[in-house]
């Protein structure tokens, strides 16, 4: 063999070689990519966790505030059990319902009790100037001695109610049910009782002037003032002008 086939061999040989280190190479490469692929695989993508967002604590719940008619409305039915020392003075109680309610002595000037339900009621010696108790219900209400100087009683019904000697100077009595009511020793100075109902009432003794009595709407059965009943005759008691 030449030295030329020497060398030929020689450098086949090394392609040889070559191609076997490539071939290495190659396969070393693939295995890389195999082993990094399964461990992608292997590892388990956790999904991002959301942000915490603070939630804000709850606001507490507004106080319910009392209603200030309902409070007055209480009182004035506790009274008598309390100390009888509560100041009712211009206490709304306007269509309440006090039924037999004990409010002697109580103070209850310029109160408005128009339409309230005072059915039997005890205001004996109550201070009740001013007050309204127009179109009240006062049937059987015990209002003896107290002061409804310049009060409204308008349309009120005090059927059968006790108010002997009681002040009702300047009050409104216009069209009021006084039928049966113990009017005795009342003093009605300036008062108006324009259509009032005095049937069967009680008028002895009471401060009362005629024309005042001669604008009622009925006197018949009506004890007068001076002890005497009712006849039917106008004339004592018409207007004197």
């Amino acid at each position: 063999m030449t030295r030329l086939d020497d060398r030929l061999t020689h450098i086949e040989e090394r392609l040889d070689e070559i191609q076997a280190l490539i071939a290495r190479l190659l396969e070393l490469a693939g295995e890389e990519r195999l082993v990094g692929v399964a461990g992608v695989a292997a590892v388990e993508v956790q999904p991002e966790a959301p942000p915490v967002v603070e939630q804000p604590f709850p606001e507490p719940p507004a106080p319910v505030e009392e209603d200030p008619l309902e409070i007055q409305y209480q009182l004035a039915l506790g009274w008598a059990e309390g100390s009888r020392a509560d100041d009712l003075t211009e206490f709304d109680l306007s269509g309440r319902n006090l039924r037999n309610v004990d409010l002697k002595d109580a103070q209850l000037t310029r109160a408005d009790l128009s339409r309230a339900d005072l059915t039997g009621a005890k205001l004996s010696r109550a201070q009740l100037s001013g007050a309204d108790l127009s179109k009240a219900q006062l049937v059987r209400a015990d209002l003896s001695r107290a002061t409804l100087e310049e009060a409204d009683l308008t349309f009120a019904n005090l059927n059968y109610a006790k108010l002997e000697r009681a002040s009702l100077r300047h009050a409104l009595l216009t069209r009021a049910n006084l039928s049966g009511a113990n009017l005795s020793d009342i003093d009605f100075g300036g008062a108006q009782l324009n259509r009032a109902n005095l049937t069967r009432a009680n008028l002895k003794g009471a401060h009362i002037h005629h024309r005042q009595l001669a604008s009622a709407s009925s006197l018949d059965g009506t004890t007068m003032p001076d002890g005497r009943l009712f006849d039917g005759d106008p004339e004592p008691y018409k207007v004197v002008e």
